[in-house]
Order: structure tokens, then sequence, then C-alpha cells
């Protein structure tokens, strides 16, 4: 594997007053817009590439900013691709694999230093000569590709002080090694002719020395000049070129005269060019860093999945790839166990939440099936830009919940920041909770009264043996006697098996019982506790007054809410006020929640 950041410690610097970033080589941060993503981006560009910075760097001016990184994957093959006095300054070092590098400034407008962490004498090393150097060898500086804020010049230029021109600089490795001799002896024939010790100057050049040394030796005799063009290497050839853009027969223009989706779609092929070139090349002696502010700008849906496997390509082929995104198409589930969900709140400024990874392996198992599910393309658009996430059992309430919300809370769950997941089986719920507010995402969850009965003692939201649960049983046993709904032999509970009703049907009639009322009652405020909402009457579907759960009875429903409100439209509307009601409390109460797992 390629020499790799692990992780990224910034303090005080701009949003970030105390940030952790647990890093891999493919590592997207999401989350709302001015949340820090990009300070993130910048702090890491700045620890390996020595800047000044300026007050506006510093989120307090009277203390130091400093920031910390991890190198890992650091073996003996990629030390020996350094010099023999770089090799001196990090091998002492490295242990492990793993090298850290600490950069800090104490006052704005004041000179950076770097130093690195000894293992040996549990310290930081202060100003080791050269070190700069030495980590600049082992992981180069890093190409920055900011959200269009410099497109023309990133683009149209290859100097080395521009990101795209190190790109260009990449991808024009390969003619350089090709044709650099092939040049050679035409560089020669102009160096010859311009420069001042050329054999075969021009006769103009020589006239005009001769005139200007005639008027220099009235002034200072002994001295001459000659007129000198120093003739460019091939290398400065390829510095200096530049991107111009054509459309159809007509003449090439420069690259701003286009929109900001062409300099994107420019930028973002360059991306791609450069992972073709390196698919499957070994890379050894460190990595370079690409960091990229929303590469999805201005992209259309189908060159932002190309955009992606370029990147992702690249962190396969030497390049450690740390993006900003706010599209669920640059994030699929395979990526979501990586991905850092950003976040920025008063007083704490940027946070980074725990990486899912992370998150899955301490809590699940084999959280792979959750993870995914949740993470899938249609949640994601959703829950990577949420506060708190609602887990839903069925369909209707995720095609329903979203316009009930919004007529009974005056605002859209989007507004309210939250993300309605619905994860097709109750099995999941648990789980899913679990992993979700482990990662700093406080979740709640909506499910069936058969809940209750099936998984809440085994998950330990209630008590086994719990009274309520035993005199609704009983309740269910009379039920069964009386050949209204057929039970498990086993479980004895309601089995849709060979039935006389389906299960679901047989809960709702159990919940109907005045005996049993009471007693659903109690499961309902226990589960509230437990923040899992349990539909009293059985399932949304009895309080919506619907039978059918497709797109029919949905459509027909919203149709009457819109018409003759909720309180008309819904056979239980007190129920349904009820469910938006807890939801804005549990929004209300997120930030606690959050506070309590962090």
């Amino acid at each position: 594997m390629t020499v790799y950041f692990s992780q990224l410690e910034v303090t005080n610097y701009r949003s970030c007053q105390s940030t952790t970033l647990q890093l891999t080589p493919f590592t997207a941060l999401v989350g709302l817009n001015n949340c820090g993503k990009s300070n993130c981006l910048t702090a890491l560009q700045w620890l390996v590439r020595r800047a000044k910075l300026g007050v506006g760097d510093f989120n307090d001016p009277d203390q130091e900013v400093q920031v910390i990184g991890e190198l890992n994957d650091i073996d003996d093959h990629d030390l020996e691709t350094l010099s023999q006095a770089n090799r001196n300054k990090i091998s002492p070092h490295v242990r492990d694999g793993m090298l850290r590098i600490r950069r800090t400034q104490a006052v704005p407008g004041g000179d950076s230093s770097l130093t690195v962490f000894d293992p040996d004498l549990g310290d930081w090393v202060p100003n080791p000569t050269g070190i700069d150097n030495a980590v600049t060898a082992l992981f180069p500086d890093p190409i920055r590709i900011g959200a269009m804020e410099n497109a023309e010049e990133d683009a149209s230029k290859a100097k080395t002080s521009t990101t795209i021109g190190k790109l260009l600089s990449s991808m024009l490795t390969a003619i350089q090694e090709r044709h650099e001799d092939d040049l050679a002896p035409h560089l020669g024939a102009i160096l010859g002719k311009l420069s001042a010790e050329g054999g075969e100057r021009f006769d103009e050049l020589g006239r005009i020395d001769e005139s200007i040394n005639h008027k220099i030796s009235d002034l200072f005799p002994g001295i001459h000049i000659k007129l000198d063009f120093p003739v460019p290497a091939f290398n400065d050839l390829i510095k200096s070129g530049t991107v111009k853009v054509y459309e159809g027969e007509g003449a090439g223009r420069s690259f701003g005269f286009y929109g900001h989706g062409a300099q994107r779609a420019i930028q973002m092929a360059m991306v791609r060019h450069l992972a073709d070139l390196k698919r499957g090349e070994a890379v050894a002696g460190g990595a370079t860093l690409l960091l990229v502010d929303e590469p999805e700008l201005f992209m259309h849906p189908f060159a932002v999945e190309q955009v992606r496997e370029a990147l992702r390509s690249l962190s396969s082929a030497g390049y450690q790839v740390i993006f900003s995104t706010h599209s669920a198409q640059m994030v699929l589930a395979r990526d979501a166990e990586n991905a850092l969900l950003m976040t920025k709140r008063p007083g704490e400024g940027t946070k980074a939440r725990p990486r899912l990874q992370h998150v899955v392996k301490q809590l699940v198992e084999d959280g792979t099936h959750q993870l995914h599910h949740i993470f899938s393309l249609t949640n994601s658009a959703q829950v990577l830009f949420a506060d708190r996430v609602v887990l839903a059992e069925g369909r209707t309430e995720s095609r329903l919940l979203p316009e009930i919300f919004r007529a009974l809370a005056g605002k859209t769950l989007g507004q309210a920041s939250i993300a309605v997941v619905a994860l097709g089986g109750v099995s999941n719920t648990k789980k899913s909770m679990d992993i979700l507010e482990a990662l700093g995402l406080p979740a709640v969850a909506i499910v069936d009264l058969d809940f209750a009965f099936n998984h809440a003692a085994e998950y330990g939201l209630i008590e086994r043996g719990d009274p309520d649960i035993a005199a609704c049983k009983a309740v269910l046993a009379r039920l069964g006697e009386e050949g209204r709904i057929t039970l498990n032999p086993q479980s004895q509970l309601p089995t849709s098996k060979r039935a006389v009703v389906s299960a679901s049907e047989a809960y709702a009639i159990m919940a109907a019982d005045a005996e049993a009322i009471p007693h659903v009652a109690g499961l309902v405020r226990k589960l509230k506790q437990q923040r899992v909402w349990l539909w009293s009457r059985g399932a949304i579907e009895a309080h919506l007054g619907i039978t059918a759960k497709d797109e029919s009875a949905w459509m027909d429903l919203q149709v009457r809410m819109a018409r003759d409100g909720i309180d008309v439209a819904c056979a239980d509307a007190e129920g349904v006020r009820s469910l938006v009601q807890w939801l804005i409390e549990a929004e209300v109460a997120g930030d606690n929640v959050y506070d309590d797992l962090v």
C-alpha cells in the first residue's frame, strides 16, 4: 500500500478549533455548507506545503495554529527511494511504519515550523534542520482543486504554482521522456542564435551590442555587455503550456471565455485522464495528495459517476484522494464506511463524526447489510446531510411521512434536517439505530405493533416478562380460541400461515380489543422512552384509514389531505399529530443526544 495520512489533528485553524479526522486513501468529507470541509483540506495542504498564515486563518489570534498528521504504511522500500540525507532525517522517527509530523505557527504573518515526533523520547523533536525537504521528498506537494475560485488560471496554465498545472505536469511526463532528445537539437540551434555565448548569434544582436558598448565605454571603461536570451529547457516549455478551448471549426479561445460548467468539465476531464495514465502503475516512495472541493460541481449525473470512479482509481495509483462533496452520487454504499460526516456547532467549531468503519466494527459483528442499506443511494442523499434520522419499518411511512410532517409542522423534513430511511424489516432497526447514534446521528424508529412482541425484549428495549406484553398475549390467546385470529403453536403469536386473517390484521384486532387497549398504551409509553414510536392500532395504515400499501392508496390519501385536511382525511388524526409532535420534540432534543454520544 502507498504511504498515506491516516489521521489529521487541526487546532485553532479557521473554523477548526480542535478537529480530528480519520483518513483513508479515498475519503469523502460530507456535510452542509459552511461546516468547515474546505478548511480541513486546506489545513492538510498547509501541513505538507509551507506557507504563512494570516490573521484570518487563526480561530483565536492569541493562540498558535497547530496541525498534526500521521503518515502510515512507510516501509523500507519507501525510505530507500529517498536521498541518503532525507532518509537520515526521517528513518529514526518511523515506528511500525508510522511517522507523526506537526506544523505550527505562533502568530499571524509569522513563520511556521515543522517538527517530527520521536517515539523513543515520547516528544516532538524541536526544529530538525531540513525536515521540510525530507517530508516533501516522502510526500510531495499536494494538488488542490478548489471549488472554481481560480478555475481559469488552474486549467489554462501549467505553472508549478497552480493546481491543475501539477496535473498537466504529471500527464506530460511521458512526452518529456519520449521526445526531449528529439527537441534538444532544435533548442540548441535556437540557443546558438540568441544566447550571449552562441556561436551563430544573429548579426543584429552583435550590432546592438556594439552600439551599447560604445556608449558604456564613455561612462565606465573596461566593461562591455552582450544581449542574452536564455532558451528554455524542455521542462520549462511544458510548464509554460496553456489550454485552449475549441468549439466546432472556430478558433481556439481562452478557458475563461466559457461558463463554469465547461470549465469544471475540463478540470475533471484532466483528472480522469490522469487516472487512466496512472491506473495499474506500481507506486513507491510516498504518494501525492489530491484535495478536491466539490468535484461534482456543475456536473450532470453521468459525469459525476465518471469523476467519482476516476478519483477512486487514482486512490489506488499513488494518490491519496480527499474531497468534499454535497452529492450522494460521490459516496456510494461501499464508500460510506470511510466517509466523514462534518458538522459545525457554536462554541465547538468544525467536528468530524466518528468514521463508519470504526463504528460498525465496534458495534456490529456483521454490519455490512445495515450499513449498505442505510447508505444506499436512495437514502444517502438524506442521511449524509441530516442532523437526525427516522428509521421507518414500512414503505407507507417513507412515502407519506414527508407530506404529513410538512402539513402539521409547517416545514419539510429537510428543513428540519431529518432524514427518513425505510429499513424494510424490523430485524434491522436496533442495529441501525446503534450505528447511527454512535456516528453522532441521533436516531428514532417507527415500528408496527408486532415489534413489541417479536423484537423489543430481544433488543433490550423492554424487560422480558413485561406485564403489558403478558396481558396482550392473554388477549391474543382468547382471540385465538374464539377463532378470530390464528396463532403460531410455538410462539403463541399471530401467524399468516393457513390463518383466518394475516398476522398484521391479527395485531390490529388485538389492539382494538377493550381489554388490550390500556396495555398497548403502556407499551407505546415504554418504547417512546427508548426513542421508538409504536403504532398503537397495529400499523400506520390503520391510523391513516387506508387498507392498501400501494401507490394508488398513497396518492388518494394525499389528495384527500390536501383537499380536506388531515383531521378529515385520516382515521386517527390525533395519533398522527402525536407522531409529528414526537418527532419535533426529538428534533429539539437532538443536540443533547449528540452531546451524550460524543
